[in-house]
């Protein structure tokens, strides 16, 4: 194949702006169309959080395309421009202030006239800091609608509300006006009027890459087509719906669409057309993460790996390279495949074949942008291991396992072996998921069964490329705690199975081998059960000793830890 020569490494940082709450929202202006009109209204706005003051504002709604007679089908764009600011609230509670780039408006416009309705408008999370009774600044909301009705349409600013990302959390501040507010521009409109088509979507917040349902009305017959814009209905893109099953039945559109996975997060707009017919709805998108997993992640040069990647743009060439410790991708390393529909990418032929690698890292061509990295240690691979807990447990009980150093993203089974790891068997112990990780770490839990006899195990797991074992002790009498853990003076319940019949038994604290003085006595039931309550007051305690009194190698332990 032909040499890829590699580009000059960039290092992208993400900023993320603290949030407080906010008061009012307000607008940066910039210079108004002539035909504009500003209307002042008063508001009164509430949040959760704090007392944004009341006051007047002043706004122009400018109209793109400017023309003195529209038609009927247009589609124009309105901004909502602020000439009077409102002010930020006089007391933010927590962080005192509103910080730079943490709010964003969205407003409402009312038309009135020969076509009615409302829509929506929104502006980017854009503002300079403002501190309590300052002017609060940020971007001019914009939105679009289509024109369907001939004769005068009037537009007047309404509703509006800013959010503001505050201490985790999203505030709103709405903003209701006080009185009826004057009209701030009527457009003419020539054309036979008719029903514009309607579009919207369900939900209005997904992720990139997930199914979302879209419908309307008043649809010509046809076959529809889907587009991504930017948040003003501009900048639209075929490229980025990864898949649609729109259809038009009887003038209703209905059907689902996904976007590709690699849409950044923002807010955006989704056209339809169908012939000369469109419509927009606006969305907000949440960005998914591209993923990178290595199989394995460790060996020595000359290791073969199997790279796997999701969330890439779709039918794409996707580069595989070695990068060394500072940060310089590996020419001698590049390999590539293609991306999945899906955005989905599996490379099973890289082979770690220099030895300054310590990562692998997938990218879209040469778009570094897009790069995406997992480390990769050349050396000895490092053996499974495996850990039980707790250690002791009962025919039927069940314990948690974990580990590194297993094959990423597999799966594995467990087996009970005698002592000496030999006999191993998966009939005589179940498990739940026993699954790894990307980075190569196992988690999950195993359960004994009820028939295995009291005695010293070991437990294997098993991958298909690792394996290993630990010890495990299956005890005929078994203790449960309500607690496992507790400060010095704690009052633990102690229950106890397996014991013999009408038995006395002696529950103590355990430090080490040793018993302590902490100490409770119990009668168990004709059932050898019991309950008990005992007072834990030894710091050094690690566990819980309960033994029949006259049969003191009739016992069971279990760990506690005093914090």
């Amino acid at each position: 194949m032909s040499r890829i020569r590699r580009i000059a490494s960039r290092r992208l940082v993400a900023i993320a702006a603290a949030a407080a709450v906010a008061g009012t929202g307000a607008l940066v202006a910039i210079a108004p169309s002539a035909q504009a009109d500003t209307v002042d209204y008063a508001t009164h706005c509430t949040n959760p959080y704090s007392n944004p003051p009341d006051g007047n504002v002043k706004i122009d709604l400018v109209v793109t395309p400017a023309k003195s007679t529209y038609q009927v089908g247009d589609v124009v764009s309105v901004e909502w421009q602020w000439k009077l600011y409102p002010k930020a609230p006089p007391s933010i509670p927590v962080v005192g202030k509103v910080p730079k780039d943490s709010t964003y408006p969205v407003g409402t416009v009312k038309l009135t006239g020969a076509q009615t309705g409302n829509f929506a408008i929104q502006g980017p999370q854009i503002n300079p800091e403002a501190l309590p009774g300052q002017d609060l600044i940020l971007s001019n909301p914009v939105g679009s609608f289509t024109l369907t009705q001939a004769g005068q349409v009037a537009l007047t600013p309404d509703i509006y509300s800013t959010f503001t990302t505050a201490v985790g959390q999203k505030v709103e501040t709405k903003c209701s006006p006080v009185n009826p507010i004057a009209v701030s521009r009527t457009l003419t409109v020539d054309g036979p009027s008719t029903g514009a088509p309607t579009l919207s979507a369900n939900p209005g917040e997904f992720n990139a890459g997930s199914q979302v349902a879209l419908s309307g009305t008043n649809w010509a017959a046809g076959t529809p087509s889907v587009e991504l814009c930017d948040a003003n209905g501009a900048a639209c893109n075929a490229n980025k719906i990864a898949a649609n099953s729109l259809v038009v039945a009887n003038g209703a559109l209905s059907g689902k669409i996904n976007t590709v996975a690699t849409v950044p997060t923002g807010n955006y707009k989704l056209k339809v057309k169908v012939g000369a017919g469109e419509a927009l709805t606006p969305v907000k998108i949440n960005a998914v993460a591209r993923t990178i997993s290595l199989s394995p992640n460790r060996g020595p040069v000359g290791t073969g790996v199997t790279i796997t990647g999701k969330n890439f743009n779709p039918n794409i060439y996707i580069l595989a390279y070695g990068r060394d410790a500072a940060g310089n991708l590996l020419d001698d390393t590049l390999v590539y495949g293609e991306s999945a529909a899906d955005g989905s990418i599996v490379i099973p032929d890289f082979v770690a074949s220099v030895g300054s690698i310590t990562s692998i890292v997938l990218m879209e061509g040469t778009d570094e942008t897009t790069m995406v990295g997992a480390p990769f240690t050349i050396g000895t691979a490092l053996p499974a291991t495996l850990s039980a807990s707790p250690a002791s447990t009962h025919a039927g009980g069940t314990v948690a396992v974990s580990g590194n150093n297993w094959t990423p993203n597999g799966s594995a089974t467990a087996s009970l072996c005698a002592a000496d790891g030999s006999a191993c068997s998966t009939a005589r112990i179940s498990s739940g998921p026993l699954t790894v990780a990307a980075d190569g770490s196992l988690a999950g839990n195993v359960t004994i069964a009820g028939n295995v006899g009291e005695g010293t195990y070991k437990l294997k797991l098993s991958d298909g490329s690792n394996s290993a074992l630990t010890a495990i002790t299956v005890q005929r009498r078994w203790l449960e705690l309500n607690k496992t853990s507790g400060s010095p003076c704690t009052f633990v319940l102690v229950t106890g199975h397996g014991y013999g019949s009408l038995a006395w038994v002696n529950v103590n604290g355990l430090a080490g081998d040793s018993k302590t003085s902490d100490w409770a006595g119990a009668w168990a039931n004709a059932n050898g059960d019991f309950s008990i309550w005992i007072l834990i007051t030894k710091s050094n305690t690690t566990g819980i000793i309960a033994s029949e009194t006259f049969h003191s190698d009739r016992l069971a332990t279990t760990p506690f830890k005093v914090t």
